[in-house]
C-alpha cells in the first residue's frame, strides 16, 4: 500500500480520535477537524484511516451505532466487536458478489471466469 499521508497528518488523526467506543467521532466532524472535505463519504479521511491501520498498526475502530464514528480501540471487547462487524460486512459483500456471478452465468451470457469465494 502506498504511503499517501505525512507523519503529521497521521499524528493529527490520532490526536483527534477519542479513546474507546464511547468517544467515537463522526466522519464529517473528524474530516472537518483535519481540514479535509466534509461532503460525500470523506474518501480522503477514510484512506488516511486505512493507511494508519495497515501501515502504522494503529488500532482504529469504527461504529455505526450511537455514537457513530471512529475511535481508538482500547479494550479487547471493542476490538472483537469491530472485528465481528468487519466479518459481517465481508460476508454480506461476498453474498452479493456470489449472487451477481450466479445471475450472470445463469443468463445467456459468456460465462465469467471469476470464481465463487468461500469465506469460512
Amino acid at each position: 500500500m502506498p504511503n499517501n499521508f505525512s507523519q503529521q497528518e497521521r499524528q493529527n488523526l490520532l490526536t483527534a480520535l477519542g479513546h474507546g467506543r464511547a468517544s467515537a467521532i463522526g466522519a464529517g466532524r473528524l474530516a472537518q477537524i483535519l481540514g479535509y472535505p466534509t461532503g460525500g463519504n470523506q474518501v480522503r479521511l477514510r484512506t488516511l484511516i486505512k493507511e494508519c491501520i495497515e501501515i502504522d498498526g494503529d488500532l482504529i475502530g469504527a461504529a455505526t451505532g450511537r455514537p457513530a464514528g471512529f475511535f481508538l480501540i482500547s479494550t479487547l471487547q471493542e476490538l472483537e466487536r469491530y472485528l465481528d462487524s468487519l466479518e459481517n460486512r465481508t460476508r454480506s459483500d461476498n453474498d452479493r458478489r456470489t449472487a451477481l456471478i450466479n445471475s450472470w452465468n445463469n443468463q445467456d451470457n459468456q460465462q465469467t471466469t471469476r470464481q465463487i469465494l468461500d469465506i469460512s
